[in-house]
């Protein structure tokens, strides 16, 4: 690329514990087809300044090994570039970005943990005499309010942080529509090559489930729309001569 840009981006760590699939090497000459679906669902988020570190999403594109993946992404790599710079205005909203999605698996993990302890307790009497004889000082009532509170605490944060990108969509949105358009463009492609090395390979089209924010392409299927939780599509590729099409645009 042509220089590093510093955007607002997880860690290469984080990105690996969000997509859960450890992300293996990739042998000379060998397709990885989990590496184009993260490269789809990254670019997708560029259409609303969600914006992945270009050099990741350019490595996840490389370690596809589709040659016609690549030959895409050098066609749009300069307006990724200049859409990359975009969130880099507020500086506060920089350091939300890179805390926040942490912080929210620890919340839903804290009150998860807690509230099975507490069942985990009421039901087998061997838990509750644990808690008892090495655990009296714990109150778990209070933890788990302080964990729910803390919950809601960090989803007003995450929900500030949408509407401070959903500002910045509505002020910079038509000044790189053309941007815009061409990565629209770069994700459909992405997508058909998705589908024809799917069906090439003779591969189930429902073991890669894509994020995505937008649903308007075609040769996709949603199996599972935005939530309280989560504002992402989850759709799965769609073999040509079976239909599909989102044909709906994400929220």
């Amino acid at each position: 690329m042509e220089k590093q840009v510093k955007v607002v981006c997880l860690s290469r760590v984080w990105r690996r514990v969000r997509y859960k699939k450890p992300r293996k090497a990739r042998p000379p000459g060998k397709v990885n087809l989990e590496e184009l679906a993260r490269a789809i669902s990254w670019l997708d988020e560029y259409r609303k300044f969600r914006c992945v570190d270009p050099a990741i999403l350019e490595k996840a594109v490389d370690d596809s090994g589709v040659r016609k993946a690549k030959e895409v992404w050098k066609k749009v790599r300069t307006d990724i570039s200049k859409i990359a710079f975009v969130p880099m205005a507020n500086k506060s909203l920089v350091k939300w970005m890179k805390v926040l999605p942490p912080l929210k698996h620890f919340a839903y993990l804290s009150v998860a943990a807690l509230a099975a302890l507490l069942v985990a307790a009421h039901s087998f009497n061997f838990v509750k005499d644990i808690l008892i004889r090495y655990f009296w000082w714990l109150n778990l009532g209070i933890l788990l309010i302080a964990a729910v509170i803390f919950t809601n605490v960090v989803l007003y944060a995450d929900y500030y942080v949408r509407s401070k990108i959903r500002g910045m969509y509505k002020v910079y949105g038509s000044r790189y529509k053309r941007a815009r358009a061409r990565i629209k463009w770069a994700v459909q492609e992405l997508i058909n090559c998705l589908r024809e090395q799917i069906k090439r390979r003779g591969e189930d089209p429902g073991e890669y489930k894509i994020r995505m924010l937008h649903v308007d392409y075609e040769g996709i299927k949603v199996v599972k729309k935005p939530g309280y939780i989560s504002e992402y599509y989850r759709v799965v590729p769609v073999l040509k001569g079976e239909g599909g099409g989102g044909g709906e645009e994400g929220r």
